[in-house]
């Protein structure tokens, strides 16, 4: 009997050792849609969920990978940036404990969003007469409104403005028609000739956040106790 309670402890032991004690990597999905014209943005991202991150706020330089594609509002994919964590001039935000990416900053602020091409407002370092791709950013106007766009800064696909001179925008504090209201909607998308995507009572949305992967449980030495108790209970029991 010695012999087989030996067996069985080893036997446990293995088996405790071959399955993980926690899981490391972690990810998620996130989309977004346009207001008015109705462009979409969709990626990924992943993150080591057994470190501590201040406040815990997942940054640009903590992430694993990050993707993020861009889509014209039939659907077609526009472009890809496949690890655009390592881009200069991204910016990216999560908040763990909410399961919340932050927007409602400026692009290039601790609570705010840059993904993609590099940013190319008004306000930023960067020469506009450089400016080319894609961007889905974020920045609240001088009244401190918190909102998001998509920019196609060298017009390389030629698509008409969403809202002022951008290829769309989201304004989660406002209305479709309280955006129409403004005079700055692009004409193709004001009725009666033209139709925004979004209901004229709706509001704006910021990009949300789904998770994309299930993580094993722990394995606590409760658990090798199961297990190792049960292959011992079956070997008395032979016996």
């Amino acid at each position: 009997m010695l012999s087989t309670i030996r067996k069985c402890f080893f036997v446990g032991l293995a088996l405790t050792m071959a399955i993980p004690t926690s899981a490391k990597a972690i990810e998620f999905n996130f989309d977004w849609k346009g207001q008015i014209a109705g462009f979409r943005v969709s990626g990924s991202f992943g993150y080591d969920e057994t470190q501590s991150y201040v406040n815990g706020i997942v940054r640009t330089d903590d992430l694993d990978f990050l993707n993020i594609s861009f889509f014209n509002p039939d659907g077609n994919l526009l472009r890809t940036y496949a690890n655009n964590h390592l881009d200069p001039g991204v910016n990216f935000n999560f908040d763990t404990s909410r399961q919340l990416l932050l927007q409602e900053g400026s692009f290039n602020e601790p609570d705010g969003i840059n993904l993609g091409a590099p940013n190319f407002d008004r306000d930023s370092d960067n020469d506009p007469a450089l400016a080319s791709g894609l961007s889905f950013w974020s920045k609240p106007p001088r009244s401190e409104t918190p909102h998001l766009h998509i920019d196609d800064w060298d017009d390389e696909f030629g698509f008409p403005t969403g809202f002022s001179s951008h290829e769309d925008v989201a304004f989660p504090p406002f209305t479709t028609q309280e955006l129409i209201d403004t005079g700055r909607v692009g004409e193709a998308y004001v009725p009666p000739n033209g139709q925004p995507v979004t209901a004229l009572n709706k509001k704006g949305e910021f990009a949300r956040v789904t998770r994309a992967t299930a993580v094993p449980e722990p394995v606590s030495f409760l658990g090798f106790i199961i297990v190792g108790g049960g292959l011992l209970a079956t070997g008395l029991n032979r016996q």
